[in-house]
């Protein structure tokens, strides 16, 4: 079996990128407190890393709890602006990341480069349409709001993450999601309530979802942002909106509208783009 170690970067956050998109079918099969899937589905993939964690490999510092932090409130953001706002709102915003990374790497280089920041604004102008896509009458001020700190939340996670550790990546994803179960089942009662009203099918589909979408993601996510910049990863992490509806498609039949599938046609190109200016 290959080793991770000895995949790419951006091979390892393709894989995580096809990871976090099988939450789009498995979702729809589940009607659980929003806050218990948060929860148990962190909780899960807390405990399968958690032989993971090597405490000598990772670096106890600010840029750790950042790390933690920034993981936990963006799983928070995106569950309350799915309550608030649309889906496709909730969900694409966190993919924003792309231009406040490229923000902070203006500001820090005080240098605007034209070649970095071209296949940024495709890219998001793809991601916009995405978003328009499902932002009809179910869209709210204050869930719009909540879902643009996705980004950010997104951005920091990415940066903090090499900061925390060099070598134990998975052991950080570990710590992550441990950290984030234990928020939300502890400020939110109706997550710990709704448990024992899960059916079977409930815990086969959270385990799948523990395991895989989040585990395997952002597992795989971590190790690829070790080796490849936090912009060029937040780019290849897009695949994840393309792969969704895709799956959706397949197997449930449901199939993307035109502003969809415009947004997918251009946020590829974006992507071209920036494979072809070697921008990221």
């Amino acid at each position: 079996m290959l080793h991770p170690a000895a995949l790419s970067g951006r091979t390892l956050v393709l894989m995580g990128a096809v990871c976090w998109s099988l939450n789009s079918p498995l979702v729809k099969y589940l009607t659980l407190d929003p806050f218990l899937i948060c929860a148990l589905r962190s909780l899960i993939a807390g405990l399968v890393l958690l032989p993971c964690v090597r405490p000598r490999e990772i670096i106890w510092n600010r840029y750790l709890l950042g790390y933690v932090t920034a993981y936990c409130a963006l799983c928070l953001s995106v569950i309350v602006s799915l309550s608030m706002t649309s889906a496709a709102i909730a969900v694409g915003m966190q993919y924003t990341a792309t231009i406040w990374l490229f923000l902070l790497y203006w500001y820090r280089t005080r240098f605007f480069d034209r070649r970095v920041f071209l296949p940024v604004l495709v890219i998001m102008t793809g991601v916009l349409c995405f978003m328009l896509s499902g932002g009809s009458g179910d869209s709210h001020p204050l869930g719009n709001l909540i879902a643009l700190t996705e980004g950010i939340f997104f951005a920091g996670m990415s940066l903090t993450s090499k900061e925390a550790t060099h070598t134990n990546a998975l052991g950080i994803t570990a710590l992550g999601n441990l950290f984030t179960a234990l928020v939300v089942f502890g400020l939110f009662p109706s997550a710990r309530a709704a448990l024992p009203a899960m059916t079977g099918q409930d815990w086969g589909l959270m385990l799948l979802l523990g395991v895989v979408q989040v585990a395997g993601g952002y597992g795989f996510y971590n190790l690829g942002v070790q080796k490849i910049p936090a912009r060029k990863a937040s780019i290849l992490a897009l695949w994840e909106m393309i792969l969704g509806p895709l799956w959706v498609t397949l197997f449930l039949h449901q199939y993307p509208g035109p502003m969809v599938l415009t947004g997918f046609a251009i946020i590829l190109a974006g992507m071209l783009l920036n494979a072809r200016k070697g921008a990221a």
